[in-house]
C-alpha cells in the first residue's frame, strides 16, 4: 500500500501543478485582452475633497456704509442679519462684521437705555444668539454695564 499512497500523491501533485499552471494562464490572458480592448483605464488618482471649506470673506458687506443720513436704524441692520443668514452653522463672522454688529449695539443702547437682549435683538431685527458676542464684547470693554440676572438683565451705556 505504501507504493499506492505514493503513487497517488504524485499524481494528485501533478494535477495541482497543472490546474495553477492553466488558472495562471488564463488570468494573463484575460489582462491582456482587457488591456488590449482599452476594457481597463490605468488607474488614475481619485481627487480628494477637501477637508474644512476655505474662509468667506465678506468683503462687500464690509465696504457697504453701515448707515446714511436719513436711512432708518432698522435698514442699516438688515445688512447685518442678512449677512448672518448666508454663514453655515458654526461658521465664524468676520472680525469687520462683528465690529459692525458690536458698533451697532452700542448705538443702540446710548440711544435706548435700560432694554433687554429681547428688545433690542428686535429692534436690530436679528437673533439673540447674533448679540450675544457683541453684548460682551461691550461690557469687557467697558462700553456698557449690566443690572439683572439671565432674561431680566438690562443693559445701560457708561
Amino acid at each position: 500500500m505504501n507504493n499506492a499512497e505514493h503513487t497517488i500523491k504524485l499524481r494528485v501533485d501533478a494535477f495541482v501543478n497543472d490546474l495553477s499552471d492553466l488558472i495562471r494562464q488564463s488570468a494573463l490572458e484575460a489582462v491582456s485582452d482587457a488591456l488590449k480592448k482599452g476594457g481597463v483605464a490605468p488607474a488614475a488618482p481619485v481627487a480628494r475633497r477637501p477637508g474644512r471649506p476655505a474662509k468667506v470673506v465678506e468683503a462687500p458687506v464690509a465696504a457697504k456704509p453701515a448707515a446714511k443720513v436719513g436711512r432708518p436704524a432698522k435698514a442699516a441692520s438688515s445688512a447685518s442679519s442678512a449677512a448672518a443668514a448666508k454663514r453655515r452653522a458654526g461658521e465664524k463672522r468676520s472680525p469687520v462684521l462683528l465690529a459692525q454688529v458690536t458698533d451697532q449695539v452700542g448705538n443702540h443702547i446710548k440711544s435706548n437705555p435700560g432694554q433687554g437682549v429681547e428688545q433690542i435683538a428686535k429692534a436690530l431685527s436679528t437673533t439673540t444668539k447674533e448679540l450675544t458676542l457683541p453684548i460682551r464684547k461691550l461690557l469687557g470693554d467697558k462700553k456698557i454695564t449690566s443690572k439683572g440676572q439671565k432674561r431680566a438683565t438690562r443693559y445701560f451705556p457708561k
